[in-house]
This record gives C-alpha cells, structure tokens and sequence, in this order.
C-alpha cells in the first residue's frame, strides 16, 4: 500500500506542471508527515485542478517572503483560507 507520501508524488508527478514546479511541490511536501498528508492526497485525488492552485499558491508565497512583503502575505492567506473553506463546505 503507497503512503501519502507517494500517492502525492505521483499525483503530482502526472500533473501538466514543469518539471522544475513538480520537483519544488514534491519537496515541500518532503517536510510534511505521512498523516498530515492524507488530506492533500484525497483532494488531489478528489480534483487533480488543486496541484496547480497549490502550486502557484507556494510560488506566489515564496515571491512575497522574499520581498518582505507582509500586506500581500495577509491577502494570499486570506484567500487561501477562503478557499480551502470552500473545499470542506
């Protein structure tokens, strides 16, 4: 049986995003465990269009800290918590 881990992986893997992004995806989610993952791999699973929100979400996160930007980083997480409360609705 693949742990959580690996169904991201190949989830993302699959995906149509460059090769350079899935490698960056994949090792952010190398920090995460095996259980924290579960829920990422059911939602990629259950819509496969979240790999690439995720993923512009994190370049746009990586963007913002570099720039020190703190208003833009309260707007992103704002919108992703609008977001992923739409996905447990």
């Amino acid at each position: 049986m693949k742990t959580n881990f690996e169904k991201v992986k190949d989830l993302i893997a699959q995906s149509n995003l460059s090769l350079p992004d899935q490698i960056d995806l994949i090792d952010l989610f190398l920090k995460a465990n095996d259980s924290e993952l579960e829920s990422v791999a059911d939602l990629f699973l259950s819509d496969s269009s979240w790999i690439e929100k995720i993923n512009v979400n994190y370049k746009a996160k990586q963007a913002i800290f570099r720039a020190g930007d703190s208003k833009t980083w309260k707007q992103i997480l704002e919108t992703e918590e609008k977001e992923l409360g739409n996905v447990n609705e």
